[in-house]
């Protein structure tokens, strides 16, 4: 019976034991993703693709490399265009005190005004109808990391649709690249 009072007893303070025994914790390590980062992004559309890129000279300025290819017969105002018309090919970045456009805007090549009948245009504009390239200088005001918001937009002819693209620029120890532009 000791034997038996003894095995009891045994079995009873191995349960009690592992009862009390705090449950296993399992550290779960969170891991934060940056967003996605690139010096340059495509935006495909049928009537044309949208090539946005960063470049940074040799002597540290920044230019922003903006290339328009278009498809299938599609064609634009250029932001060269003297008269006002609301869908003419436009960008900017907001107001900002540490990145700013400087200069004029570069096309390449240059568009040539022509006289367009159409009861909408009645007169001079310049439409683009070939691949262009457009150039922009960056004036960086500061050193310390910052991002900005900006965007494209124009109206894409014959679809007669307005675009608006948006793009984000994130500037961080001396590099510029650009960031997801959502929120």
């Amino acid at each position: 019976m000791n034997k038996l009072t003894t095995i009891a007893l045994l079995l009873l303070s191995i349960t009690f034991s592992t009862s009390q025994q705090q449950p296993e914790t399992i550290q779960e390590t969170i891991k934060t993703e940056e967003p996605k980062i690139d010096k340059e992004f495509t935006i495909n559309d049928p009537l044309y693709n949208l090539h946005f890129q960063l470049e940074k000279t040799k002597d540290n300025k920044h230019n922003l490399l903006i290339s328009m290819d278009l498809k299938n017969g599609s064609y634009y105002v250029s932001p060269n265009a003297k008269r006002d018309f609301s869908g003419k090919f436009y960008m900017d970045l907001g107001s900002y005190k540490d990145l700013d456009f400087k200069g004029e805007l570069i096309e390449t090549p240059r568009s040539v005004e022509e006289i367009d009948p159409h009861p909408f245009v009645g007169g001079a504009v310049n439409w683009v109808r070939v691949n262009t390239s457009y150039k922009q200088s960056l004036e960086v005001k500061s050193q310390e990391e910052f991002v900005v918001f900006g965007r494209v937009q124009f109206t894409i002819e014959p679809r007669c649709s307005f675009e608006e693209i948006p793009f984000a620029i994130r500037y961080k120890d001396g590099k510029m690249i650009f960031i997801d532009p959502k929120c």
